[in-house]
């Protein structure tokens, strides 16, 4: 068990999201960076969908009442284990009583803390993690308090024969994409900016889409639709021209024009970014899409055998 001893930020408990759930209207939820998510229980030996601990911008102490080992991946929060630093993307042990105090983050938003064996909530509608909007899933339906305790997954005692760390990923802010449903309606002059200027990430970001701010796409007053399905990753443009890039929790339908689609190998980087970061737009093939999973699976093969001392 693990107790909360100070939880002065936006955090809750988060897995790799619901599938098939979108005709009920509930989002696929889940992890703002799933890689990141899925990097700190690979470090662990945990299963990829193993429920962790997703931290936003703030300060935080954990004691924990029984032995296991922690890692700390996504954004560079500082981390120590009572005196002890706990590096950024790597492991570490945690003895009973011992306290794991984060502050931060130094570098992007969104951090993972992911236990050994994961951590104990009942499944709701396919999922583990917290929709916080809807107030079900993960630790009673909201975000984590002060005072709150969890219990940990039981497991088998690790034996970790020496320390892995994973290499951190630079945010070049290029989210790779594909062209969506409606990108034919704009006008010629709107597509060339969307593909080819600079776009501002504004204040106006948080779990369910991330406003950009930047040259208006004056096309998107004129156009006029009936609600249709959306997803993270949808890059809608309202009225206004100001695109808007849907993230983990948005909604499961909408009337703005798709504009595109940024690809899921690059969301994270997107999640990552704080206002006023810039963003630009590359347009890619279905192709190139196949090629950026390969990236992913390339970079976690070499962890793999990082760890099994290959």
């Amino acid at each position: 068990m693990m107790r909360l001893d100070r939880v002065n930020g936006l955090a809750s408990i988060q897995d790799l999201g619901r599938q098939g759930q979108g005709h009920l209207g509930i989002p696929s939820g889940g992890a703002m960076d799933s890689f990141s998510l899925i990097l700190a229980n690979r470090l662990l030996g945990n299963e990829d969908n193993a429920p962790a601990i997703e931290l936003a911008s703030g300060s935080y102490e954990f004691t924990f009442k029984t032995p296991s080992w922690v890692a700390l991946c996504g954004a560079s929060f500082e981390a120590k284990i009572d005196d002890r630093p706990l590096w950024h993307g790597w492991r570490g042990r945690v003895n009973p009583g011992e306290r794991l105090t984060l502050k931060g983050p130094r570098q992007g938003v969104w951090g993972y803390l992911a236990i050994l064996g994961g951590i104990e909530v009942p499944e709701v509608l396919g999922g583990h993690g917290t929709f916080l909007a809807g107030q079900f899933g993960g630790h009673q339906g909201r975000q984590l308090a002060s005072g709150d305790k969890l219990n940990l997954i039981s497991h088998a005692e690790a034996n970790f024969s020496r320390p892995v760390g994973a290499v951190h990923r630079a945010n070049d802010g290029i989210l790779r994409a594909l062209p969506g449903p409606e990108m034919s309606q704009f006008s010629d002059q709107d597509r060339k900016a969307f593909w080819h200027n600079v776009w501002t990430v504004s204040p106006q970001n948080d779990r369910m889409g991330a406003r950009l701010t930047g040259e208006s796409l004056g096309s998107a007053k004129h156009l006029s639709l009936r609600s249709h399905a959306v997803l993270p990753g949808v890059v809608q443009v309202p009225p206004g021209g100001q695109p808007i890039v849907l993230q983990a929790d948005a909604q499961t339908s909408g009337g703005y024009p798709r504009m595109a689609m940024v690809i899921e190998a690059d969301r994270w980087k997107l999640a990552q970014a704080r206002a006023g970061q810039a963003i630009r737009f590359q347009h890619v093939s279905p192709n190139q899409v196949e090629d950026a999973n390969l990236e992913w699976q390339h970079y976690f093969y070499r962890l793999a055998r990082a760890m099994d001392g290959s």
